[in-house]
């Protein structure tokens, strides 16, 4: 049971990495604009900052 657990955990925490890869590329795309999403885009930068995951120069403070 607890190597099953292990596995479970293993596969959920690579998954979330992987969406987090993939929602900073998204705010790394300098293709992308929508001024109507800019502060919940910024928080989201801001976190992911604050968690030590770099994001490029899209953003302004």
């Amino acid at each position: 049971m607890q190597d099953e657990l292990e596995v479970v955990r293993r596969l959920v925490n690579d998954a979330s990495v992987r969406a987090l890869l993939k929602i900073r590329d998204i705010l790394a795309d300098k293709e992308l604009s929508d001024k109507e999403c800019f502060y919940k885009i910024e928080a989201i930068v801001s976190l992911f900052e604050t968690l030590g995951i770099y994001c490029g120069e899209r953003h302004d403070f």
